[in-house]
């Protein structure tokens, strides 16, 4: 038995009785742990706001046989803005699914950062959603050990000249030659930005993996390379994903 103080993102809230709740929380350490939150529902309770979703907040915790009771709450950051608009919102649920897919018992720091900054580029909607949506989720694969190689050509090693492909199942990009060559199905043409947005996604620091500007063919050949991926890596399909298409 112990008390803990940890920072965290939540991610789940299910409310049960009068007043409790259940948080899935997302800790700064990128695992995943369940808190039982005693009468956080109750009329101006003080916890109340740091408890929500998509709240980082400083929660104070007892443990006890493998179990996290809340005994304190304090937000350090809101992102309950992004609940407003329902396809933000369902953006937002999905990127939740996705890193739950994508974590374990296995520490993962980054996984958390991430997250954090999409959602800070969401609420601050100065990034487009497909963008930030496919840069969440190439990086998310490449923390998560799924890297793809865009240095040069996956089969000749050479330098990428003319159409560069992308190949989803093998995560390397081809030339024209070694893709006739190979007779790859699955490769996807990529336009110059849409290739060199996916250069600054996996090797940017944290803080500026949405900090690029991308339009027109580039951004939904992006959407479409960076979905496929993830979707491939992750081994699953997203109820989540399936309703935010749906929304357009």
């Amino acid at each position: 038995m112990q008390h803990l103080t940890i920072k965290g993102l939540i991610i789940r809230e299910t409310d049960f009785g009068d007043a409790d709740r259940y948080i899935t929380v997302l800790t700064e350490q990128g695992q995943r742990i369940e808190i039982l939150c005693k009468g956080v529902r109750r009329r101006n309770g003080r916890q109340t706001a740091a408890v929500r979703l998509f709240c980082w907040s400083e929660l104070t915790l007892y443990h006890s046989r493998g179990r996290y009771t809340l005994t304190d709450a304090e937000i350090v950051r809101s992102f309950w803005g992004v609940t407003a608009d329902i396809e933000t919102y369902t953006l937002c649920c999905y990127f939740v699914e996705l890193c739950c897919a994508e974590t374990d018992e296995v520490e993962n720091p980054a996984v958390t950062r991430l997250f954090l900054y999409a959602l800070r580029a969401l609420a601050e909607q100065k990034r487009d959603k497909t963008l930030v949506k496919a840069a969440f989720e190439l990086r998310l694969m490449a923390e998560s050990g799924f890297l793809p190689d865009l240095s040069g050509c996956g089969v000749c090693g050479k330098p990428v000249e003319g159409t560069i492909y992308f190949s989803v199942k093998d995560g390397v990009v081809l030339d024209a030659d070694c893709l006739r060559r190979l007779g790859s199905k699955d490769a996807i043409p990529l336009p110059q930005g849409t290739y060199a947005a996916m250069a600054h996604i996996i090797t940017s620091g944290m803080p500026c993996v949405f900090s690029f500007a991308l339009g027109g063919e580039s951004l939904r050949q992006l959407a479409v390379v960076c979905e496929k991926y993830a979707l491939y890596y992750a081994e699953r399909d997203f109820h989540t994903l399936d309703f935010y298409h749906s929304l357009f």
